[in-house]
């Protein structure tokens, strides 16, 4: 499957990847005294729409210096290319240098390359603040 990488389509599909990834693995904080797992709450990381600060723009900014590699792996791979999701949720792992993520599925040294630009990034811890029910007003930031 080829697909148009930095359409809107695609990063909308990217985002939602990586936001499921960090929903599920990364440690959550409501501020200022509340822990949560937003994941087991029900929020499945389609709601991308509500989150807002930097993992959104970390996203943005990785694609933007990441496109030629996504391009390149899109040609090579063909049909076999991975969905923008997986892409989001193996980016995440990357950059939390989990052990897993771009450079170990078989995208060769365009992997590579990406692996080596989600790193970049550091590990993730996010802090959301807001109101717990009211998803619009939540602001997120890296820790």
């Amino acid at each position: 499957m080829t697909f148009e990488v930095l359409s809107d389509e695609f990063v909308r599909r990217f985002e939602r990847g990586a936001w499921c990834e960090l929903i599920e693995s990364a440690l959550v904080e409501w501020s200022p005294d509340e822990s949560t797992n937003l994941y087991g709450s029900g929020f499945d990381g389609s709601e991308t729409e509500y989150l807002r600060g930097e993992p959104a723009t970390d996203i943005r900014d990785f694609l933007t210096f990441a496109a030629d590699d996504l391009v390149s792996l899109a040609e090579r791979l063909g049909s076999r290319a991975p969905t923008p999701e997986a892409l989001g949720r193996e980016w995440v792992l990357s950059r939390q240098r989990a052990g897993v993520g771009l450079w170990d599925r078989g995208y060769g040294p365009e992997g590579d390359r990406l692996h080596e630009q989600a790193v970049v990034y550091g590990d993730i811890v996010l802090e959301i603040s807001g109101v717990e029910e009211d998803c619009d007003s939540w602001v997120v930031r890296v820790l």
